[in-house]
């Protein structure tokens, strides 16, 4: 009887741990366990970027090639000029940037990409300077023509962080240096981020043994913010939250957020290949100037 009691008082532990994540939590909360750093996490993070099918984590080879070749032309960046690249995890962007001669350097958080980053730069003989470092801390000064911030990082930031990236950046820039991101555009959702999901799993992308995935999607359409929200539970009962929030902003509000910061919007497009924006797009990338 003990042990039942036991097996039952467990049980209500977790389903009053589980409960306690069914009301939206505070914006811009972060998680609840590493992630990035996380070792299994990381090594399937790093798989998924290198995937060339998918642009789950990455976009795919031939869609960094036209951007890499757009936004050079573009931005009259020509050998030997400095480029920042922020959140460059394992170096896809980085690597072609190199070798059209740019002197690039690569900030992200996740020392298993950077590993990887490493690597590659060393095989295929191309220099690039590599940090782990949170491009929070950035203290680069009045040193490159131009930073990039690729694949939505910019809306994962409460405004704080945000404001205090964009400073950071531009110390970081030099007098007309470029910042160039994407954000996402107000109804950017589909079907499969909305609701409730859950599903249980022998081994995969968040532990290398079983365990239950439970993923909510909340709305915080005042601040035109969007949260993923996925529950694991381990073999243990452990219960680990993980938050991926994106905040989507219109050229509008984006212009506003930038010329707060001593930028000004130069141009929008709807990817950073270049292509022509339209109004009904759920994404779009930016050319900002330092003022």
């Amino acid at each position: 009887m003990a042990a039942t009691g036991s097996a039952h008082a467990g049980g209500r532990g977790l389903l009053a741990r589980l409960h306690r994540h069914t009301a939206p939590p505070v914006l811009f909360a972060p998680h609840s366990a590493p992630f990035w750093d996380d070792p299994h996490v990381s090594r399937q993070l790093l798989a998924a970027h290198l995937d060339p099918r998918t642009d789950a984590a990455s976009r795919r080879p031939e869609t960094i090639e036209r951007s890499v070749a757009w936004l050079t032309n573009r931005l009259d960046l020509a050998r030997g000029s400095r480029v920042l690249d922020l959140g460059c995890g394992p170096g896809l962007y980085a690597e072609r940037l190199a070798e059209l001669g740019l002197a690039v350097t690569g900030v992200d958080i996740s020392r298993t990409s950077l590993a990887h980053a490493r690597r590659q730069a060393r095989e295929r003989g191309v220099r690039i300077t590599y940090r782990c470092q949170n491009y929070l801390a950035l203290r680069d000064r009045s040193c490159y023509d131009a930073a990039l911030l690729i694949y939505f990082d910019f809306g994962v930031l409460a405004d704080a962080e945000r404001d205090e990236l964009l400073a950071r950046i531009h110390h970081a820039l030099r007098p007309g240096g470029a910042f160039v991101f994407d954000v996402r555009a107000p109804g950017w959702q589909t079907d499969a981020e909305r609701g409730t999901t859950w599903s249980t799993v022998e081994s995969g992308f968040w532990r290398p043994g079983p365990y239950l995935e439970l993923t909510r999607h909340f709305e915080y359409a005042e601040a035109n913010v969007h949260l993923r929200q996925t529950l694991i539970v381990d073999s243990d009962r452990r219960v680990n939250v993980y938050r991926f929030w994106d905040r989507a902003y219109s050229p509008k509000t984006i212009a506003r957020v930038l010329e707060s910061s001593g930028f000004r919007v130069e141009e929008v497009w709807a990817a950073l290949d270049g292509t022509p924006y339209r109004s009904d797009l759920t994404a779009f990338a930016v050319c900002a100037r330092k003022g």
